[in-house]
């Protein structure tokens, strides 16, 4: 069976973790640390509540942002196939650009992303793939995934389209680059008017040429009531980012998201446009299983997702926090009557 690791609702005040997976035993422990496994280490015995869950109290939370955590019988280890476990303490991370392919192999199978989201804490995530189809394989429900419908213009059904909105879909997505068009192309009037009827936002892949943010903001100025997302913010050198920040600041329906972008410049577009209208987003899992720990660092060479996260929390007030790492993008999708937290 799959492993999980997850906050568990103890008596009072209480802080606890549950454990199901592959080991049991009266022999579990719990070894641990906070904020990216710094010293001092701990270990605690798992209780066995049941043949598929065992829970354990946590102490020392306080003042931390986040656990890292591995299991044992006392001969075996679950550490989450080599990149371990993390729970945050403060809130429920939900990432906002997440890719399964449908198949259960491969570095974007859905095996491979629900490890990925295990070593970041991610509880839920928004998810799309090049052929929505594929997304009909996986029980996106029991992963905690929210699908987008892939768009291409003048090639998908718009009855489609509007079938997967009316079932489980949360919103549009557009890859130009991918599909070889450009992001204000009119052939997606159509797609988009169906947004704006049906009120879900539309996420654009955002990088040099075709998918530029100023084809995306044409898009925006079109329609005006449907919010835009810019994933990536801009998949390029900095100069892209600074002018899709630009055209946020004067275009209220266009929202940025942070895949590949280093914690130091995920601060600078908060200062410049606000809390509001910035969701965190990873890519996952791009890098497979290891996503979001991967080394070398994947995140413009300098660090893992994991690590820029712990920084870029640290530096941020919680309230600002919360709504980068989920509430923002729970209100834009509208999740927040979804139970996006599976126990």
């Amino acid at each position: 069976m799959s492993s999980s690791v997850r906050w568990y609702a103890g008596e009072g005040a209480k802080r606890w973790l549950a454990y199901s997976g592959g080991l049991s035993g009266s022999g579990l422990r719990l070894r641990y640390g906070f904020d990216g496994w710094q010293e001092p280490i701990g270990e605690v015995a798992l209780e066995q509540v049941d043949s598929h869950l065992a829970v354990a109290e946590i102490s020392g939370s306080e003042g931390h942002l986040a656990l890292d955590c591995a299991i044992t019988d006392g001969s075996a280890w679950d550490n989450n196939r080599g990149v371990d476990y993390r729970l945050w303490i403060r809130f429920d991370p939900l990432d906002a650009h997440l890719h399964v392919s449908g198949e259960g192999a491969g570095a974007l199978g859905i095996r491979n992303l629900g490890t990925a989201m295990a070593s970041a804490g991610m509880v839920a995530g928004i998810s799309s793939w090049i052929n929505n189809q594929a997304l009909d394989r996986v029980d996106l429900r029991a992963a905690s995934l929210f699908p987008l419908v892939w768009v291409r213009p003048g090639q998908t059904p718009i009855e489609d389209v509007r079938k997967r909105l009316a079932n489980s879909a949360v919103g549009l997505k557009l890859h130009p680059t991918v599909d070889d068009y450009p992001a204000d192309h009119p052939g997606l009037d159509r797609y988009m008017e169906l947004a704006e009827r049906v009120g879900c936002p539309v996420a654009c892949h955002s990088a040099p040429g075709l998918a530029d943010p100023d084809h995306i903001r044409r898009l925006a100025e079109r329609f005006p009531q449907v919010p835009v997302i810019l994933y990536h913010t801009y998949l390029g050198p900095y100069e892209g980012r600074a002018r899709a920040l630009a055209h946020a600041l004067e275009q209220p329906n266009l929202y940025l998201e942070t895949s590949w972008c280093r914690w130091g410049v995920v601060r600078g577009l908060i200062a410049g446009l606000g809390a509001d209208r910035i969701l965190f987003g990873s890519d996952a899992s791009i890098d497979g299983p290891a996503h979001y720990t991967r080394q070398p660092p994947n995140v413009e060479g300098a660090e893992t997702y994991n690590q820029g996260l712990l920084e870029l929390v640290r530096s941020l007030d919680p309230d600002v926090s919360r709504k980068l790492m989920g509430d923002n993008a729970r209100r834009l999708f509208h999740l927040n009557g979804n139970a996006d937290r599976r126990s």
